[in-house]
């Protein structure tokens, strides 16, 4: 079981950075363009807040897995039947809040996109969709990966439990 532990919070640490360097993309992408010209300054600012929010949201996954994998282990060593029914039960709902997450990722893409194009010629509302869209389509291929992992580190709890 400290391999699956290991294993998935390996995982939690790398999808940590990786949401904070596309942050950091996002903010680049922000200053790109905020250029006057181009009438994409609503696309900026929603890319540039949004950018904001997934560095914290990738610093903060990051730095707290360490902590927690240490936890997690002192648990399973020295209280395992404890270990494995609060680990099973967080990873259960873990697993169900990707569910929910997905479609309301699948929602803001389709609306996003049917907004970018009916609401073209104004580009305040157009701007704001398409920094919306960007981020949901990210973040669905990035929940639909991490449920996967969730599920191998879910299935490795299920079976240290049961005892196999």
């Amino acid at each position: 079981m400290r391999e699956a532990i290991l294993t998935y919070f390996a995982g939690e640490k790398s999808a940590g950075v990786l949401v904070a360097l596309v942050g950091l993309l996002g903010l680049a992408a922000a200053l790109f363009f905020s250029q006057p010209r181009w009438e994409l300054r609503p696309l900026a600012l929603t890319l540039g807040v949004l950018a904001l929010l997934e560095m914290a949201v990738g610093l903060g996954l990051t730095l707290r897995t360490g902590p927690q994998v240490d936890r997690l282990l002192a648990q399973l060593a020295s209280e395992a039947a404890r270990f494995y029914a609060e680990e099973g039960a967080r990873m259960g709902k873990v697993q169900r809040n990707f569910v929910t997450l997905e479609y309301v990722w699948i929602g803001l893409v389709t609306v996003g996109s049917v907004v970018a194009v009916t609401q073209k010629h104004r580009p305040w509302i157009s701007g704001i969709a398409l920094g919306l869209l960007l981020n949901a389509a990210f973040f669905l291929a990035f929940d639909l990966v991490a449920e996967r992992r969730g599920a191998i580190y879910l299935r490795g709890i299920e079976r240290g439990a049961s005892g196999a």
